[in-house]
């Protein structure tokens, strides 16, 4: 029998995206799966559009707005796959996405993580503004910490899971909360990907970088958690200190934020420092 497969899509204030989205998943090849929507909190016309589709295989959740990553979390604790994978609900997986990972599964059993081509595109998508292609192959924890950008470029990654899996989004972050999420599920784990594409993502004109603030905070949380829960040694937690805060003085210069990009640059040790950040929608 084929595995199934657990899609995961949290949708918030989504009615301009999402029926692209949930018919995406509705024109898989591999057909085995369930698309499990939490709508969080929606003020539109989300529940409306997501009512409209009868198939069984979509499961829908409603709960009070919380943020992305309590979202997500409701969707795992609801998942009943074999395996995982993000959608969410502006962007659109291609036909192929799920079977052609599966089969990097069945050929290497030993494969925990399949990844593949992300296009970046522009609302309408209708042009590609830029390609990640992965290149690494093998245990990506120290990839991930290192921020080479081998094997990371959001949440695209289609993995193992059971049920007792303990792994679950940190609720705080605003940005991130996809980076701590593998960093918590990569140890021991091993990746690989597949040449085909796996996901088209839809840049609709908020990023990471139009909130420098929020961003920073949520590298230093991710720090100080990883410190804490004791995931890296300090070598590899001086190295992505090291490239968080090199991000941040750049991304704040490239601003014109001269004085934060100082204060980044004379922050040392105090990077992981834990702070509180503000929830997203």
């Amino acid at each position: 029998m084929e595995p199934l497969v657990s899609i995961i899509m949290p949708a918030y204030n989504a009615e301009r995206w999402i029926d692209e989205a949930i018919r995406s998943v509705l024109a898989q090849t591999h057909t085995n799966w369930e698309l499990v929507i939490v709508n969080d909190g929606s003020t539109d016309k989300t529940a409306a559009i997501i009512g409209r589709f009868q198939d069984m295989r979509i499961r829908v959740f409603h709960k009070s707005n919380g943020g992305i990553g309590s979202a997500r979390n409701l969707a795992l604790d609801r998942a009943k796959g074999n395996f995982i994978c993000g959608l969410d609900a502006d962007d659109v997986l291609p036909p192929q996405s799920i079977a052609d990972r599966l089969t990097i599964f069945s050929r290497h059993p030993e494969t925990d993580i399949v990844d593949g081509s992300v296009l970046f595109m522009d609302g309408s998508l209708s042009k590609v503004l830029q390609l990640f292609t992965p290149t690494f192959v093998g245990h990506p924890f120290n990839e991930l910490l290192a921020l080479t950008g081998s094997c990371f470029m959001g949440f695209s990654w289609l993995i193992r899971w059971d049920s007792v899996q303990q792994v679950r989004f940190d609720e705080q972050l605003s940005h991130g909360e996809d980076l701590l999420f593998y960093l918590r599920y990569a140890p021991g784990k091993y990746y690989r990907s597949t040449a085909s594409q796996v996901l088209f993502y839809r840049r609709t004109g908020s990023s990471a970088m139009s909130d420098l603030s929020g961003l920073e905070q949520s590298y230093r949380h991710i720090l100080a958690q990883l410190e804490l829960e004791g995931y890296a040694d300090r070598a590899s937690l001086a190295l992505f200190r090291k490239r968080t805060r090199t991000i941040m003085i750049t991304s704040y210069l490239k601003a014109g934020n001269v004085s934060a990009a100082l204060r980044c640059l004379a922050s040392g040790r105090n990077w992981s420092a834990s702070v509180t950040t503000k929830r997203r929608p």
